[in-house]
């Protein structure tokens, strides 16, 4: 039934977490007649997103022309439709870790392979952040000098593909809406309801790019366990839901409290150990 203020869902594992994101795609299509198309729903894993929608489409068969992806898949079709402004090849590829590594060691040569791997690691992670080759903030990765020079190198050997990085998923699309307005104002249109599955683990730049997704008139619901992050080794940033308040004014807060998976032993057990977070 919540709608109008921006709205932030803190539930513990077991409480319905998804099903109170797939209930509320359903309600609002339903009984609210929300346009499906304006819908965009994100989460973290293709098996999240496949569920996501299957659960969406059994409540509301509409439910099929919503945006129900995983974060990266989004990226995906958001570069698809802006390739050239992307500077990229209208059929891009998207590199793995394994390409990337191969792609280092061809921007330098004189890197072995385990080398080149780290680099490519590494620059990985300062995507997470947004953080481009001439970024300050690169030395809390990497203090060493040949980092940014890497990254350098490595960035102009990718573009010169035309190809991207799963990295660049999210950064690219964050960096059209930063650089063209035309480009944010038609997502602002494009979406009038956006929702989030797991939101404690979404990293920085994940971040960004929903928050240039939502304008003004955005509905925007987030739904996820600040006790729990699982992709902090990927640069999940716990801070994203703590703070999610301040970044949305006027947010409504809903906590669900009750464990509907497990027993009690192994709730007494989980409550002892993240009391400790």
């Amino acid at each position: 039934v919540h709608q109008g203020k921006s709205l932030l869902i803190l539930a513990g594992a077991g409480s319905g977490k998804t099903r109170v994101i797939t209930t509320k795609i359903a309600y609002l299509i339903g009984e609210k007649k929300v346009d499906p198309y304006s819908i965009l729903a994100v989460t973290f894993t293709k098996k999240a997103a496949q569920e996501m929608a299957e659960r969406a489409h059994f409540l509301e068969p509409r439910s099929v022309h919503a945006n129900l992806r995983t974060f990266h898949s989004f990226g995906s079709w958001f570069l698809r439709q802006y390739t050239e402004k992307a500077g990229i090849h209208k059929n891009f590829t998207v590199y793995d870790d394994e390409d990337s590594a191969t792609l280092m060691h061809k921007a330098m040569p004189q890197l072995n392979r385990q080398e080149a791997k780290a680099l490519a690691g590494k620059i990985a992670r300062a995507k997470d952040y947004c953080w481009k080759p001439d970024s300050p903030e690169l030395y809390n990765i990497d203090s060493s000098e040949i980092f940014p020079r890497a990254y350098e190198a490595y960035q102009q050997r990718l573009k010169e593909t035309g190809n991207i990085d799963f990295g660049d998923l999210i950064m690219l699309p964050v960096k059209l809406m930063e650089q063209h307005e035309l480009i944010r104002q038609h997502m602002h249109r494009r979406f009038s309801v956006i929702m989030v599955d797991e939101y404690q683990d979404s990293n920085t730049a994940q971040f960004k790019l929903l928050r240039h997704l939502v304008g003004d008139d955005t509905y925007v619901c987030v739904v996820g366990d600040d006790d729990q992050s699982i992709y902090s080794f990927r640069g999940a940033e716990v801070q994203n839901i703590l703070n999610f308040p301040k970044q949305f004014q006027n947010t409504d807060i809903i906590k669900l409290e009750k464990n509907y998976r497990s027993t009690p032993q192994i709730l007494t057990t989980a409550n002892d150990s993240i009391c400790h977070n």
